[in-house]
């Protein structure tokens, strides 16, 4: 991608996002930003290694063709990935029918574990006659076919020299026969646990999965399949992995240090309790703005500062990663400095502002609780320890604390 810089103070904007544009794209003929630079290579990375594929596949609606064309390393992980048991050892002919004999009851297993967005991103392809032309589709769905493509759902190939995602007739004719209020109550169903799960491991970061299915039954969200819609979903939504039994947030690189903090500091302590709805908020990839803490930092910081919601969500996700293994002045500086901002007095006051925030940010290795949470904790422990039997209850009911919150102790 042909690209040159820019002098600084040209202030260009990205066509794409809005923010301050630093590279001119020939191909494109638009100034982008660092960022939407990195996402355009990297889409154009993909288009290369998928236009290898499309090369090599035939443009067929018919299962047996287009599996047939397939190496058998690619057979094997279609067939892996759909769950087909016994194929280690097997021949390429012997794998290839023996998937295509199970493959529409593999289909419709793995759809019984699939949520909204899923099924109707495939629905989608019925309006298109089961095939979209790859240059139409935008870089999300791009990222999120690679999944489909992986289960056997989709095929890349070429009709007329342009590069297609297809779908075969099958594959549409299970997607049109589960367009009925059974299915989508399923769905519906898969959905909600799924996205707070999603919100869970934004706000704890590593749970096992007792854990996650006693968090989840607190809001009466109860599956036979809970383990094996999560296991599934992540590998759609690529935001966390199972690792030795835990189901842990991508951004978590040393899971045992992260283990051995929270057994050391929160031993005794509970998961914090969150409400359904802001788990729901914070499965959504830009949650910041949807939260208490998050309108407060953004109508602060944007009253003082001159910042668009592009810059106002990197602080914010920067922050929320990045202090869960740095002390928060530490995090501070580094996007401060990132920023390059040198004055003094507008420094401190940036930094006022995302320490506040960050104080109110659900820590992993606190078991979800803020590090205001867990100071108001300690603080409430040293105030039952230091009051009398026979003095006021400190939770302002006029009570003897010995009649009240001390009733049991």
């Amino acid at each position: 991608m042909d690209t040159k810089d820019m002098s600084l103070n040209e202030n260009n904007i990205c066509e794409k996002c809005g923010a301050e544009a630093l590279y001119y794209i020939d191909e494109l003929n638009c100034w982008l930003c660092e960022n939407c630079k990195n996402e355009e290579e990297e889409l154009e990375k993909i288009s290369e290694r998928l236009e290898k594929k499309f090369n090599k596949r035939v443009y067929s609606f018919d299962i047996a063709e287009l599996l047939n064309c397939l190496s058998k390393d690619e057979i094997y992980n279609i067939a892996r990935n759909l769950g087909l048991a016994k194929i280690s050892g097997l021949k390429k002919d012997e794998l290839l029918n023996n998937l295509i004999e199970n493959y529409e009851s593999l289909i419709e297993e793995r759809l019984l574990l699939f949520e909204e967005e899923r099924y109707r991103l495939l629905r989608s392809y019925l309006d298109k006659d089961g095939v979209k032309i790859f240059n139409d589709i935008d870089e999300e769905e791009v990222e999120k076919s690679a999944y489909f493509i992986q289960q056997g759902f989709i095929y890349p190939t070429l009709k007329d020299g342009i590069a297609v995602f297809l779908m075969p007739q099958i594959v549409q004719k299970i997607i049109e026969d589960k367009n009925t209020l059974d299915y989508r109550r399923i769905i519906k169903q898969n959905g909600e646990i799924i996205n707070v799960y999603r919100g869970m491991n934004k706000a704890y970061g590593i749970l096992n999965i007792e854990s996650i299915k006693s968090i989840l039954s607190q809001y009466d969200l109860y599956n036979d399949n809970i383990e094996e819609l999560i296991r599934e979903s992540g590998y759609y939504y690529s935001e966390y992995r199972e690792d030795s039994k835990l189901f842990v947030n991508n951004e978590i690189q040393d899971i045992d240090s992260l283990v051995e903090t929270i057994e050391k500091e929160c031993a005794e302590l509970e998961y914090a309790k969150i409400s359904k709805e802001e788990l729901l908020v914070m499965s959504n990839r830009d949650y910041g703005f949807s939260t208490k803490a998050g309108k407060a930092f953004c109508k602060e910081f944007s009253n003082t500062f001159n910042s668009n919601r592009e810059m106002l969500q990197a602080i914010m996700d920067d922050l929320s990663i990045d202090i869960q293994e740095n002390e928060v002045n530490e995090s501070i500086d580094k996007i401060l400095d990132v920023m390059e901002v040198d004055e003094d007095n507008v420094r401190n006051v940036a930094a006022n502002l995302m320490g506040k925030f960050a104080n109110k940010i659900r820590m992993w290795k606190y078991k979800g609780y803020s590090i205001n949470d867990i100071k108001a904790l300690k603080s409430t422990v040293k105030n039952e320890i230091n009051i009398g039997r026979n003095e006021p209850c400190i939770c302002g009911s006029g009570k003897k604390y010995k009649k009240c919150c001390g009733k049991n102790k």
